[in-house]
């Protein structure tokens, strides 16, 4: 086991210093320019139902287009961890030295899954705590506006200085947003799914990344990645598929089943990859 830490320590670091602090810092980068650009148009097109002094913190995420920025950021992290693990394949110094590791070749699995564990959840954390810390400043601008303004409500009828701090309005945010409710869910049931989910594509993609002998299977492995993401992310999909054809589903028995299914899947694939490996010689 000690051992196995040593490896996957070892992994995280060389994927962090030559994938994943790329990728960080340029999705973040332009989820945080898009957040400020969003926050200083005038909403009077994009918000007609709410005042142009004032927009919930929500509205702000989902209108800017973070959410895709997030996506597209985890797709390409995927795929680099792919790309690291299957360099042990194609780069002989790297064979060598899985064949030299004073380990079992399921500790050597065991070992990439935590590295790429770790490397997602890190994405997570980092883009959770940029949410969290730019709710802030966006709803503060806000409110300063709309305290300011004059709300003409009849002829009678005049109010200024408006209070319009929101009691709870950061979980609120985190309640309401579509893209913040499937990436850092508040309900324990969707936090299942995207756990449930999650754990199934990183299982998946460092299988991927250390199978090579049938091509058919490798895409197999990269379908049932796919199937983690509609897992994980299921809160997405119904609100799509609600918006362009009208329909309205619910959400929470769906998510669960998703999430046991996922995490059942996500189990047998583990222990088949493990059994794999050590039958493996080259591995």
């Amino acid at each position: 086991m000690k051992n196995t830490l040593k490896l996957s320590n070892y992994l995280f670091e060389w994927f962090f210093h030559k994938y994943e602090r790329y990728i960080l810092g340029f999705s973040l980068g332009v989820g945080v320019i898009l957040l400020f650009v969003v926050s200083s148009l005038n909403g009077g097109d994009l918000y007609e139902h709410y005042g142009i002094e004032f927009r919930t913190y929500d509205l702000v995420v989902d209108y800017c287009g973070a959410g895709i920025v997030f996506f597209l950021g985890l797709i390409i992290l995927f795929a680099c961890i792919f790309i690291q693990t299957n360099s042990f394949y194609t780069n002989g110094k790297g064979m060598y030295s899985i064949f030299t590791l004073p380990m079992k070749r399921g500790g050597v699995f065991f070992s990439f899954f935590l590295s790429a564990t770790a490397a997602v959840l890190l994405y997570f954390a980092v883009w959770l705590i940029i949410m969290v810390l730019f709710y802030f400043p966006i709803t503060g601008m806000y409110e300063k506006a709309a305290a300011k303004a004059v709300l003409y409500i009849s002829e009678e009828v005049t109010l200024k200085n408006l209070d319009v701090s929101l009691t709870n309005g950061l979980f609120l945010a985190f309640h309401r947003s579509i893209f913040l409710s499937a990436a850092f869910p508040v309900s324990w049931i969707q936090a299942l799914a995207l756990g449930g989910g999650m754990f199934l594509s990183i299982t998946a993609i460092v299988f991927a990344g250390l199978y090579n002998e049938y091509i058919f299977v490798r895409v197999g492995l990269f379908l049932v990645v796919l199937g983690g993401f509609c897992a994980a992310f299921y809160r997405v999909w119904i609100f799509f598929e609600s918006l362009f054809f009208y329909t309205i589903k619910p959400v929470m028995p769906e998510s669960l089943f998703f999430s046991v299914i996922a995490m059942l899947l996500a189990v047998l694939l583990f222990l088949a990859a493990r059994n794999k490996l050590k039958r493996r010689k080259d591995i």
